[in-house]
């Protein structure tokens, strides 16, 4: 699914990325451990120009997801992503994750920008009813760009998944239409 619009954010927009809008920057952040901390499969092996224009590639030819670069008014490149993925039309519900990968960008209510404006395209644009995020218990930061942007805490996972190699609770979270 590759839809063709921008969505403005506060300080910014969000666009659907394509090959072109890969760079090193991102790339570089894909294997920062400070960044891909709580990311599960960006660690699984070491990003490459390649390994992330595929990627960008597969997600803009699914039905079932989309990919946005996250632009600021004040950078030519995107700083970050949001993804809507594993959109289920039939029940109308889907998963949202975000990562920015710019670190001089973390702290700014970006990320939470970022997420409530995917998450309003996707229930008023695709007529979903229920948008589901999941956060390790840790990551502190996630979890208030979730509430910042209208999701609430619905569930926790207990010690299913690890982080670090160390059982730990995931905190789910939801928006509703």
């Amino acid at each position: 699914m590759n839809p063709e619009l921008a969505l403005p954010i506060n300080g910014g927009f969000l666009r659907p990325l394509v090959e072109a809008d890969v760079h090193q920057g991102y790339v570089d952040g894909l294997n920062d451990p400070l960044v891909n901390r709580f990311l599960d499969g960006v660690k699984a092996s070491v990003q490459t120009a390649g390994s992330v224009c595929d990627f960008v590639a597969a997600d803009r030819l699914s039905p079932s997801s989309v990919l946005w670069g996250v632009w600021t008014d004040e950078s030519p490149r995107h700083v970050g992503t949001v993804r809507l993925h594993g959109i289920e039309r039939r029940h109308g519900t889907a998963h949202i994750g975000i990562c920015l990968f710019d670190q001089r960008c973390w702290g700014r209510g970006l990320g939470s920008a970022a997420i409530a404006a995917a998450t309003r395209w996707a229930i008023d644009a695709l007529g979903l009813r229920w948008i589901e995020a999941g956060a390790y218990e840790a990551n502190l930061a996630s979890q208030r760009a979730f509430l910042s942007a209208g999701y609430v805490e619905v569930f926790d996972i207990p010690g299913k998944y690890l982080l670090e190699g160390v059982p730990t609770t995931v905190k789910v979270y939801a928006a509703r239409a």
